[in-house]
């Protein structure tokens, strides 16, 4: 007699749909457009705080966009913790010559979108939370140090 075995029941927690290129591609982008914006804003309409802060919650919300549109995993969890993890980088960098603001800008965004959504191909939703928190909040507290 033959045994049946169901596939479907065994365990997949790593997502196969993963490209490391493409998403540090992705925040390297975001990267310079954040360094742009800041710049501009900075500039022209507000502090440089303030300037900063928008143009993290406007490249958040690009970097959503894009990444639904090249059908990665877990786009909003990606872009909310690299913005959260990234808050106040605009003044971080006050006082740098503006090379090493988009050099750092570009670094920075490219690295947390690489290892953000590292952790997010990991297909079960708490442990990934959690991790994410945990550098979040990790990064926060050495960033106001």
């Amino acid at each position: 007699m033959a045994k049946v075995i169901k596939s479907d029941t065994e365990p997949q927690s790593i997502n196969s749909s993963y490209s490391l290129q493409r998403v540090v591609l992705v925040g390297v982008v975001l990267g310079i457009i954040f360094w742009v914006l800041s710049s501009f804003l900075g500039n022209y309409i507000h502090p440089t705080e303030t300037a900063g802060n928008i143009a993290t919650i406007l490249v958040a919300t690009l970097g959503i966009m894009i990444m639904m549109r090249y059908r990665m995993a877990q786009s909003i969890v990606i872009a909310v913790a690299t913005g959260a993890t990234l808050w106040g980088l605009a003044q971080l960098t006050r006082g740098l010559s503006w090379v090493e603001v988009a050099i750092w800008s570009v670094f920075l965004y490219g690295l947390a979108y690489a290892l953000y959504s590292w952790m997010a191909r990991y297909i079960k939703p708490i442990p990934v939370l959690a991790a994410m928190l945990i550098i979040v909040i990790a990064v926060r507290v050495v960033a106001n140090l």
